[in-house]
């Protein structure tokens, strides 16, 4: 896409954004979901933080015009824009190796806990620890007290413009995810269990 960074299926980017700057992500195949942290660019223990957003939103599920918090309860990211028809997921915590051998994956499997960690040890950050991500197009209803992952429904060019409220660092992680639990949850990318990339680029 021009104009545009890939971020490659299974992988994770940290991208510094100084306030007033918009990140735009593209889901350029559909279906991928794309895990979502931030830390402050000053100070990264404070982190963007799911549980300090929906109390201070009264929102599960993040709209446009939206303000995301910090676990300090400052904002950090607005949720400018979006085409999409679905909603994004703040429960689910991030894939990690202790998930993959629990499906009983082979040690070294990808996942969205370590993408993180690395993705802010590249630009000079060390992570004490890693938060809950916002799931970007990762669908998770809960009904009457049911929480569950169902099939994904972001289409090919569906897209999220974040706004930077604070110097922040933006991690992103086109999430890994491959095996279809045997609980019978959906595939969460998709169903040919092929995590693919996205795009973004800063404005």
């Amino acid at each position: 896409m021009a104009n545009m960074v890939e971020l490659p299926g299974r992988q994770g980017v940290a991208v510094p954004l100084n306030l007033g700057q918009r990140l735009r992500l593209v889901n350029t195949h559909g279906n991928q979901v794309v895990d979502t942290w931030a830390v402050m660019a000053a100070d990264p223990t404070e982190h963007m933080s799911m549980e300090h957003s929906r109390r201070m939103t009264g929102h599960l599920h993040p709209k446009p015009g939206d303000v995301l918090y910090s676990n300090r309860r400052n904002a950090m990211l607005r949720i400018e824009e979006e085409r999409f028809e679905g909603t994004h997921d703040t429960i689910v915590a991030c894939c990690d190796s202790w998930l993959y051998a629990h499906y009983g994956c082979e040690p070294g499997h990808a996942n969205c806990h370590d993408n993180y960690v690395s993705a802010l040890r590249r630009v000079g950050v060390e992570p004490a620890v890693v938060p809950n991500p916002l799931n970007l197009w990762m669908n998770v209803p809960v009904v009457d007290n049911q929480v569950s992952i169902t099939a994904p429904l972001s289409k090919p060019g569906d897209f999220i413009v974040l706004q930077a409220e604070a110097d922040v660092i933006v991690v992103l992680s086109a999430c890994p995810m491959d095996v279809v639990p045997a609980n019978g949850a959906a595939p969460i990318n998709g169903p040919d269990l092929e995590p693919k990339p996205v795009h973004y680029r800063v404005e």
